[in-house]
């Protein structure tokens, strides 16, 4: 597999907290301290992260009460000494396990906005037990942050929220409101919170944290028609524009490390310029089960890696298709009425070999020659007689999301055609590398094979696009 980047959420808005509201929230000496916190990554040693920060491997251990400083584990969350912010007067407050932003929000009798524009939350529903939320002492601002781009001026930007100048330069305590810099950032009083840059406005993301081979949904709203392209685990994202949103689902590999990765996002404006933020996306163990399988021998030719590495390829002359138009509007419908003989993302051993692969789709116990049925509306883009997956049909949703039927005994479809909900494409069978008669059936988003039976659930973001959980 090839690597994954991953980041440290807390580093990086910590990060922008040193240069992002210099009035409001500027450093005073004497003031609290919040630690900073760095999650350990594939690689880290006690040794690197002291030199990253600064401080040295008996200070950490210390802080964090590390038995044995040697011991360390990717995902653990270690407080480094020294390494903190001088912020204002504000209390703190340690969350624990179960607690909302807006029950704290409730709590300490403030509206949620406020502590997740004062804690620069890029996921407001998204806390952990441990984490340090801090709460102004004064809640009487509220107001949004702006990023000043190349070009802007005070009175442009104070027109474009509907705030006074004068405001903003009290707000912003600007000795020289004529000199700003492209970067720079400005609260804008009585604005809805966000330190999203213009002209984002919010981005969602659903559901979070997400599991391996799951799907994710990803909605932004910007303030003004954009371009918007994205990337995350290292690959493009692709959006479609609806409604005015812009609508992206991504799929989460079964073999991703569980951890906090980041989503990154550009905006095109119509004049040309480019505005970029990102947001954390985070990946839990997807709790997937392991079997072995016995192949017979006149069949065992088709585990040969030549023969596996030339339909891999076919495959993906068809996985990445993007249509932007989307096809389906409600929950996908079984492909077939069987039982599950065996879920998606088990962790497969053939003939007693290592446990290094993991089954990419949904089998169903369906006998030889049940109707296999189009789950969604769409348009067939592969239907051929494959080496390992046997007959195989392959269709196309919109919005990268496909889906793929293997070991059918016919195929009833043809390349380019259009199918609707229900519409038989093909019959159940035993071709290919099959044990038995049985529908292998795969789920395709972004090009990555992702757990069909996700997209049965009526619950799922995508069939509710005005459901997803707010990370503005």
């Amino acid at each position: 597999m090839r690597t994954e980047r991953r980041i440290l959420l807390p580093l990086v808005v910590a990060a922008l907290l040193a240069g992002l509201w210099s009035a409001p929230v500027a450093a005073q000496s004497g003031g609290p301290l919040q630690p900073l916190v760095h999650v350990v990554q594939r690689g880290d040693t006690l040794f690197s992260i002291a030199r990253r920060y600064g401080t040295t491997v008996d200070a950490i251990a210390h802080a964090n009460g590390l038995a044995d400083p040697r011991h360390i584990y990717v995902g653990q969350r270690l407080v480094i000494p020294g390494g903190v912010l001088p912020i204002d007067s504000w209390s703190a407050h340690v969350v624990r396990p179960g607690e909302t932003l807006p029950a704290l929000a409730a709590r300490y009798g403030l509206p949620w906005e406020t502590l997740a524009l004062a804690n620069r939350l890029v996921n407001p529903h998204l806390l952990y037990a441990g984490q340090v939320i801090r709460i102004p002492a004064s809640t009487e601002q509220v107001g949004a942050l702006h990023a000043v781009q190349p070009g802007e001026s005070l009175i442009g930007i104070a027109l474009r929220y509907g705030v006074g100048v004068w405001n903003l330069i009290e707000a912003n305590r600007l000795d020289h409101p004529n000199r700003l810099l492209p970067g720079q950032w400005l609260f804008i009083p009585g604005a809805q919170p966000s330190w999203l840059p213009y002209p984002f406005r919010a981005v969602d993301l659903s559901p979070l944290p997400v599991p391996q081979g799951k799907a994710l949904l990803v909605a932004v709203r910007t303030a003004e028609p954009v371009s918007l392209t994205g990337a995350l685990f290292d690959r493009p994202v692709a959006f479609a524009e609806e409604a005015g949103v812009y609508y992206a689902v991504v799929g989460v590999h079964a073999f991703t490390e569980p951890g906090l990765y980041e989503l990154t996002l550009v905006a095109t404006l119509a004049d040309g310029r480019q505005v970029a933020t990102s947001a954390g996306v985070v990946v839990e163990e997807g709790g997937y089960s392991y079997e072995r399988i016995d192949v017979p021998p006149g069949r065992s030719s088709l585990l040969d890696p030549a023969v596996i590495a030339a339909e891999r390829e076919r495959l993906e002359a068809v996985r990445g298709v993007f249509t932007p138009a989307r096809r389906w509007h409600g929950p996908f419908l079984s492909p077939v009425e069987a039982a599950v003989s065996s879920y998606f993302g088990t962790r497969r051993s053939y003939n007693g070999g290592p446990y290094n692969s993991y089954h990419g789709g949904v089998d169903f116990d369906a006998g030889r020659g049940t109707p296999v049925r189009a789950p969604a509306a769409g348009t067939v883009v592969l239907a051929e007689p494959l080496t390992i997956r046997g007959n195989a049909v392959v269709i196309d949703h919109g919005w990268g999301v496909l889906t793929g039927y293997w070991h059918l005994s016919s195929i009833e479809v043809t390349v380019g055609q259009e199918v609707q909900a229900g519409d038989v494409i093909g019959r159940v069978g035993n071709t290919g590398l099959s044990t038995g008669a049985h529908l292998h059936w795969e789920v395709w988003v972004g090009g990555i094979s992702v757990d069909g039976l996700q997209w049965l659930d009526p619950q799922a973001p995508w069939f509710n696009l005005d459901g997803a959980s707010t990370s503005s």
